[in-house]
């Protein structure tokens, strides 16, 4: 299957190949032998210390806001792609250069790491698929050294999941399907035997073209999000226990 990999990656897919409305056959949630995680939103709450970064920083360069609308844009795509946006958004672009506006927010950033929770049900999901014996990944945008630092906080984590892809390792981000294709070779999967976990319309989109299900767990603080690609919409990633041993019942 690894030849279905290089097919897939020079392929744009249609968004609504695994959405649930217009499919005519969605795998069993039980039936799936991988599972690969994005990070920020996912399995930790990141959102609101990043917006509190971003905020800090933009103060500093004289904006008096950092709208949630111009922050729901940005998750899940890497540092080149984001700095770029909010600087140009927000007007500062005249001011300082994306490169230095990332430098910042990360300076800022790690400040705050230790203050960030595990999202709710997130511990108790991993365990339970780790005692199924299901493969996982994480496949975040962050690059590797800030990685680094964010989870030192979170060891429980890096214990269920050891294989972790970051954003700086993959040619393309989200909402390429790079970093999820780079996940499921490493896990020796082929992309049908993965569903993927993502809280970004960016990452849904990457989930997507990697041919690989989705479970969209959207962020009520990030209003405008479209998830009507993503095989499953959740409100809580704990949910999902529920869906497989539903679907190993029927």
């Amino acid at each position: 299957f690894w030849l279905k990999y290089a097919l897939v990656s020079s392929i744009s897919r249609s968004p609504a190949i695994y959405s649930m409305s217009g499919q005519n056959s969605v795998k069993a949630p039980s039936s799936f032998s991988t599972a690969i995680f994005d990070l920020d939103g996912t399995l930790i709450d990141y959102e609101m210390i990043s917006h509190a970064a971003f905020v800090e920083v933009l103060a500093g360069l004289g904006c008096e806001e950092y709208p949630w609308e111009v922050h729901a844009g940005i998750v899940g795509t890497t540092p080149p792609h984001w700095s770029k946006i909010i600087t140009e958004k927000m007007l500062v672009a005249d001011k300082i250069s994306a490169e230095e506006f990332s430098r910042r927010y990360f300076e800022v950033v790690a400040k705050k790491y230790e203050h960030i929770p595990p999202m709710t049900g997130a511990i108790e999901l991993l365990v339970s698929l780790k005692e199924r014996g299901v493969k996982m990944a994480i496949a975040t945008s962050t690059p590797r050294a800030s990685f680094t630092e964010k989870i030192r906080f979170h060891p429980r984590i890096t214990e269920l999941i050891p294989e972790v892809v970051c954003g700086d390792e993959v040619e393309k981000g989200k909402p390429a399907p790079d970093i999820f294709l780079e996940a499921a070779r490493r896990l020796e999967a082929a992309p049908d035997e993965c569903v993927v976990f993502e809280d970004s319309p960016h990452g849904v989109t990457a989930a997507v073209a990697a041919g690989m299900a989705s479970v969209a767990l959207p962020d009520p603080r990030l209003p405008g999000n479209d998830f009507s690609h993503a095989t499953w919409i959740l409100g809580g990633i704990g949910e999902w226990i529920a869906k497989i041993d539903e679907g190993a019942s029927t």
